[in-house]
């Protein structure tokens, strides 16, 4: 008789396009009484799709434009005052995200691909060292707030950020893991995050790097099978980051997420 055994699905974020005024106006006669804006139609949008996912997660890179307003000192995208952050926004973000999904984690941009340039500092390796500094405050705030934790999508290994963040409450989501530095990634992460048409890379990283748990990317029930002939089911995840159509394709994971044995 076959055994079914169900891998468990976490989200690395939805992008979630602009609203029309129509769609907009209709979400906001549910929420009378309370602050919105267009970021948080976008928050519960990302999140509201992902049913039957086991680590939910409100945003993208979208959510960039509320974290980047947070820094205080810029101007413009430069640092020209002492930096700081403003917290109040985005910790309004957790609490109304924690209130829909007590187990939701945050999906926001790396530093990197903040654009930020210094105009202050006058060190460049400070200077990272500051933002990525305030990060971590910043993703404290949320936490206080009920947060999970934090994916930062990345589209460059830069060892500063990776360093001084990875950890268990905040995972580097490589966009596209196949140009991405893994090897830098898994000195500091212990989630190895693949396509599931790069499953072939897995077995010998895991053999070179502590790997905790690997995470597949959009996998068929094929992929988890062959995952699982190296490697302990339960070290096995199913990752997922909706670009497009996300209704269906969150619904679509979750129902392939299993290994039949």
């Amino acid at each position: 008789m076959a055994r079914r055994i169900t891998i468990p699905v976490r989200s690395f974020g939805s992008e979630v396009r602009m609203p029309t005024v129509p769609e907009l106006a209709e979400w906001l006669k549910g929420r009378r009484g309370e602050e919105a804006d267009l970021t948080t139609y976008r928050l519960a949008r990302s999140l509201d799709a992902q049913k039957g996912v086991g680590i939910p997660t409100a945003g993208g890179v979208f959510y960039g434009e509320r974290w980047r307003g947070a820094f205080t000192g810029m101007a413009d995208g430069a640092l020209v005052d002492e930096p700081g952050i403003e917290p109040s926004a985005v910790a309004a973000d957790a609490h109304f995200v924690r209130a829909r999904r007590k187990e939701a984690w945050f999906s926001l941009p790396a530093p990197h691909m903040l654009g930020f340039r210094d105009a202050y500092i006058g060190d460049e390796e400070e200077f990272s060292g500051m933002v990525a500094t305030a990060y971590a405050r910043l993703a404290r705030e949320m936490r206080d707030q009920g947060v999970q934790g934090h994916v930062l999508i990345a589209d460059l290994a830069d060892e500063i950020e990776i360093e001084r963040l990875a950890g268990k409450k905040i995972l580097f989501f490589p966009r596209n893991p196949e140009t991405f530095d893994l090897e830098l990634l898994l000195e500091y992460q212990g989630d190895l995050i693949l396509r599931a048409k790069d499953l072939d890379r897995a077995e010998d990283l895991m053999e070179r790097f502590r790997v905790r748990r690997l995470i597949l990317l959009d996998p068929e029930a094929e992929d988890l099978l062959a995952a699982a002939t190296f490697t302990d089911p339960d070290m096995i995840e199913v990752g997922g980051y909706c670009v497009d159509s996300c209704p269906d394709y969150w619904e679509r994971l979750v129902d392939r997420a299993f290994i039949a044995r």
